[in-house]
C-alpha cells in the first residue's frame, strides 16, 4: 500500500512536469523555456524535475512522443471491424478531427515540434530515440489495418504501397489540421467543421472505389 502511494505521487509529479512543460512551450516556443520555468508552473523542485527527466530536452521529447501516440490511440480505437474498410476509415477521419476540436494545443504542440525538429539541438541519443519512435510509427502505421481491410473487401482502392497511402492521409489530415487550429502562434482555435467535411470527402474519395 505504501509503495503505491509513493508510485502514484511519482507519477502525478511525472504528469504534472509534463503539462507544465507542454503549456509552457506553447505560449513561449521551445527554446524558451527553462526547466526554473517548468519547475515554477508545476509547483515542485529541480530535484524532483531530475528524478523524471534528465533534461529539458528529453521532457521536450517525452510531450511530444506522448501527444502522438495518445492521438493514434484516440484515432485508432474509434474503428470497428464490422464495418467496411472505407466506413471505418471514415469513422477515424471524424474520430481525428474530433481530438483535434477537443485538443487544439496537442495539434499546434506536434506541429511546432515537427517545425522545430531538425534544427534543435537535441543529443544523438535522444535523436536516435525519436528517430526510432517516428520509423517504428511508420513501419506499423495505425492506418495500415483499416486499409488491408478496405483493399480486401473492395472499398478501398488497390495501391502499390498501401504504406504511402496512409502516410499520405496522416500528412495531409495534420497539416490541414494544425493549419485551422492555428490563428496565431498563441491563439488556437477548434477546426472549421465545413472545411474538415470537405477534408474527409477529399480524402475519401482519393482513397476509396466508388459506392
Amino acid at each position: 500500500m505504501n509503495e503505491n502511494w509513493h508510485q502514484q505521487i511519482r507519477n502525478k509529479h511525472r504528469d504534472d512536469l509534463i503539462a507544465a512543460g507542454k503549456e509552457l512551450f506553447l505560449k513561449h516556443g521551445l527554446l524558451q523555456v527553462k526547466i526554473k520555468d517548468v519547475c515554477s508552473k508545476a509547483e515542485l523542485s529541480r530535484v524532483t524535475f531530475y528524478k523524471h527527466f534528465q533534461s529539458l530536452d528529453e521532457l521536450l521529447l517525452t510531450i511530444q512522443m506522448q501527444l502522438v501516440v495518445n492521438l493514434t490511440d484516440h484515432v485508432s480505437l474509434s474503428g470497428s471491424t464490422e464495418l467496411s474498410g472505407r466506413e471505418q476509415l471514415e469513422t477515424m477521419l471524424h474520430a481525428w478531427i474530433s481530438f483535434a476540436r477537443n485538443h487544439p494545443d496537442h495539434i499546434r504542440f506536434i506541429q511546432l515540434f515537427d517545425i522545430n525538429y531538425e534544427v534543435y539541438d537535441f543529443t544523438p541519443e535522444l535523436r536516435e530515440t525519436y528517430d526510432r519512435f517516428n520509423q517504428m510509427g511508420k513501419e506499423n502505421h495505425f492506418l495500415l489495418d483499416v486499409l488491408n481491410a478496405g483493399v480486401a473487401d473492395g472499398s478501398i482502392k488497390h495501391t502499390s504501397s498501401l504504406l504511402q497511402l496512409a502516410q499520405f492521409i496522416f500528412t495531409v489530415m495534420m497539416g490541414a489540421l494544425q493549419k485551422m487550429v492555428t490563428r496565431r502562434s498563441t491563439e488556437l482555435s477548434p477546426p472549421n467543421e465545413q472545411m474538415t467535411e470537405q477534408l474527409v470527402d477529399m480524402l475519401l474519395r482519393y482513397a476509396c472505389n466508388e459506392d
